[in-house]
């Protein structure tokens, strides 16, 4: 008898890498990547609020506490999803959700938190520093970037990245097809009659599982040929006959 080192270098020694193919992000979950997948964008696309609050310059807030507190009118909001229409002027401040666009002349964002509205005007309760909550254009990844490595196995967090960066179609390698003989002449298919010598084929169909875990494509000759009709029954119940002798002669002449 082999070991179990010789029998898988002797079941790689025929195997080729399989070719490869385009699936839709939505089938691309246990896929193995067959292409560097690089950025064709920025992300975030613009600088954006990381918190809800206030798109402010920062030295309007120089000082500010809540018992000494900085006032400052506010001239639009802008929520997630719009554009800002306003350049921020000195002693003025923007409303802003999280992820909207940063208007063209704030330097920070205030947070909600530290804030309290009283009809066009905003009292702000803490001093802002230069770039404070707001992310920048690129800053997750640059246009460019390396996103996923060829030869990965894709996740579902490798699917959002994907999304993420506006990649619909995704390159993958083809699944291999993988041929599971149940050989004995006591088996018996799940769905068929069965007398007092026959025994279920309940390992076949656990190996199968394995195949669909593992990537592959599983192709049961015996459970196709019993749902097959006609000729087409007839024909391939020889050809996997054939097929299982000859499988029983190879394994006889290598063990």
């Amino acid at each position: 008898m082999i070991s179990v080192e010789e029998a898988q270098k002797i079941i790689l020694a025929e195997i080729r890498r399989m070719g490869t193919e385009r699936v839709l992000l939505s089938n691309a979950l246990g896929r193995v990547l067959s292409e560097d997948l690089l950025s064709a964008l920025d992300h975030p696309p613009w600088d954006t609020s990381a918190m809800d609050g206030y798109a402010v310059r920062w030295n309007d807030t120089v000082g500010a506490s809540r018992t000494n507190p900085r006032t400052l009118k506010i001239i639009e909001e802008i929520p997630a999803g719009t554009l800002p229409q306003k350049k921020i002027e000195p002693g003025e401040a923007s409303k802003i959700m999280t992820g909207a666009p940063v208007p063209e002349g704030a330097e920070a964002i205030v947070k909600v938190e530290e804030t309290e509205r009283h009809g066009d005007q905003v009292k702000i309760f803490e001093a802002a520093d230069d770039g404070d909550f707001i992310r920048r254009k690129g800053e997750a990844i640059r246009t460019g970037d390396l996103i996923l490595k060829k030869g990965i196995r894709i996740r579902p967090a490798d699917i959002a990245m994907m999304a993420s960066i506006g990649r619909s179609v995704v390159p993958v390698y083809q699944r291999p097809r993988v041929a599971i003989l149940s050989t004995g002449d006591e088996l018996a298919e799940l769905d068929e009659p069965r007398g007092p010598n026959k025994i279920l084929n309940s390992n076949g169909y656990g190996v199968a599982a394995q195949v669909i875990e593992a990537g592959g494509l599983p192709d049961q000759p015996r459970h196709r040929q019993r749902h097959a009709g006609g000729s087409r029954q007839k024909a391939e119940g020889r050809a996997a006959r054939r097929l299982s002798d000859r499988l029983r002669g190879g394994l006889d002449g290598r063990l």
